[in-house]
């Protein structure tokens, strides 16, 4: 390694990348895939996974593997900065190392524990309000996923807007021919209090009540699992509802093909990575107004500003009353997905790496 070299590698955490089957697991896995695609420049990224994690058996496995995420990140991962000479390190999850032989740049996706505190265990509030709050203040660029973010970060974390970097997602558009869309909403993700779940469902089982035969009424599909509203949502579904737990990629991606409708009616995103999917793939979505959510879904997404049960099931009846402005409403989503695209997503980061370099 020359001198000029390693005075220019960026040590980058990938830990989460293979323990997540959520948005930043995706977020991780597609920039790694971005910035190999932009080929060798100026700057040389490493990407560091860290010890495997434990099998999931229970609360002392997850005890262990919380202990091995703060190992890792606190200690581990700025030892290899430090042995490798490193001229940054990418945290791209929220937080950053306690302390780092070099600048770093953080990602942040959301300041979901600020913004709906109530979906969450007091003592993960404390430690993401301590950890983020530090990581963004020190940091030497901070990523925002969304403007929303950017906008979090600078009010409620008192990050100054010169070091704050907006750089969304991108997606890969679905160039497959379009094939007749069937009967049945979509929900993605996992099924955390923020998310509003069981007022979706209740809020379906209210429009399939009163829907009538032609159209025909659409079955409600929930693709995901995990969170502390799994239960709640179990309770709710009723023989219109199908829970299918985590998919497959590629299953997720026949679903997205196939749904007439994704329906997201979160009460805070980052991002909200799921409608960007779906309207990727010729699905159009139809999103509650607030957060970042009308950033990714711009003009074309449906809103929605009730999403009490029966705020939803009024507008489930409305939307779903025209079948044809909905598959044109479609081809109209994924015209607007292909402006967000990764490899703007990684000329962006590599720019920021650059930035904290200097």
């Amino acid at each position: 390694m020359t001198p000029d070299t390693a005075s220019r590698l960026v040590v980058v955490d990938a830990r989460m990348a293979r323990r997540r089957r959520t948005g930043v697991a995706t977020y991780i896995r597609e920039l790694r895939d971005a910035l190999a695609e932009a080929g060798p420049g100026d700057v040389r990224v490493e990407w560091r996974a860290g010890p495997p994690a434990l099998p999931r058996r229970g609360r002392l496995t997850s005890l262990g593997n919380l202990a091995l995420d703060l190992a890792w990140l606190h200690v581990w991962l700025p030892l290899a900065a430090w042995r490798g000479r490193a001229a940054a390190i990418h945290a791209p999850v929220n937080w950053a190392p306690w302390w780092s032989p070099c600048p770093v740049v953080v990602t942040v996706h959301d300041l979901s524990w600020e913004r709906t505190p109530d979906a969450y265990p007091a003592g993960f509030r404390r430690y993401a309000r301590i950890f983020g709050r530090r990581s963004a203040r020190r940091a030497r660029v901070v990523i925002a996923v969304s403007g929303a973010t950017a906008e979090d970060l600078a009010t409620l974390y008192g990050v100054r807007r010169d070091r704050l970097r907006v750089v969304p997602y991108g997606i890969r558009v679905d160039d497959a021919p379009d094939e007749p869309r069937e009967p049945f909403v979509l929900s993605v993700g996992e099924l955390h209090p923020r998310k509003r779940l069981p007022a979706l469902v209740e809020g379906h089982g209210l429009y399939l009540e009163s829907a009538p035969p032609d159209p025909p009424p659409c079955r409600l599909v929930i693709a995901g699992a995990g969170g502390s509203d799994e239960e709640a949502v179990r309770r709710a579904a009723g023989s219109g509802c199908d829970l299918l737990g985590f998919v497959a990629p590629e299953r997720l991606v026949d679903l997205y093909r196939r749904a007439t409708l994704l329906a997201y009616p979160s009460a805070y995103e980052g991002f909200g990575l799921p409608v960007l999917e779906a309207m990727a793939h010729g699905c159009p979505a139809l999103v509650a107004r607030n957060s970042s959510l009308p950033e990714v879904g711009g003009e074309v997404a449906l809103y929605l500003d009730d999403p009490t049960p029966a705020g939803i099931a009024r507008r489930l009846a409305e939307v779903l009353a025209d079948r044809a402005a909905l598959e044109e409403r479609g081809r109209a989503s994924r015209r607007h997905a292909a402006t967000f695209a990764w490899p703007v997503a990684a000329a962006a980061t590599l720019d920021a790496y650059r930035e904290a370099m200097r």
